[in-house]
């Protein structure tokens, strides 16, 4: 048999092997990949933080000082709710993160607010997004910023951590 026949199955041989260390390196696999991903059944549950009030929107609230409380922030594959003294924002509709690990959900932020002398109910569209931070001995931590439509931010960043069980909505206004 002439070498150059029998070299054809070790360059064979070699290419299928370089082929599998290559696979190997994908994502998900700890290699060059772009690493597992975050999907939004990962990050269900409850998470919590105490507000900085230098990360509370500017307008004055009929909270007071109580506006630095908790910050509550509910996740599923279909709704987003965060809820803060006197402020809430809803996401309602499936979402993903994307491969690094950020999420970007429009949504309704609903706060109530002093104007004169009046507590009025105040809407507008904003923008949520989500950073996840993957799983460690703490669990899995989020931080989130709100900004309105037109860039301006309205809250945040905030670093939530996960919480074992359901703690209860904070906002007064919870509702459907």
């Amino acid at each position: 048999m002439p070498l150059t026949t029998m070299k054809r199955p070790a360059e064979l041989l070699t290419s299928l092997w370089i082929a599998c260390l290559l696979v190997a390196c994908g994502p998900g696999t700890g290699g060059t990949g772009t690493g597992p991903n975050v999907g939004a059944t990962l990050a269900e549950g409850t998470y919590t933080a105490t507000l900085d009030p230098t990360l509370a929107p500017m307008q004055p609230l009929p909270c007071g000082d109580r506006c630095a409380g908790p910050v509550v922030l509910s996740v599923s594959d279909v709704r987003v709710e965060l809820n803060l003294p006197c402020q809430r924002f809803v996401h309602e509709g499936s979402w993903e993160f994307d491969a690094d690990g950020r999420a970007e959900l429009p949504g309704r932020w609903t706060t109530l607010a002093v104007s004169g002398d009046k507590t009025v109910l105040q809407e507008q569209s904003v923008l949520l997004t989500v950073l996840a931070n993957l799983p460690d001995g703490q669990g899995l931590r989020l931080e989130l910023s709100l900004r309105g439509l037109d860039g301006a931010p309205l809250l945040g960043p905030v670093l939530l951590t996960q919480q074992p069980q359901q703690a209860p909505a904070v906002s007064c206004l919870s509702f459907n």
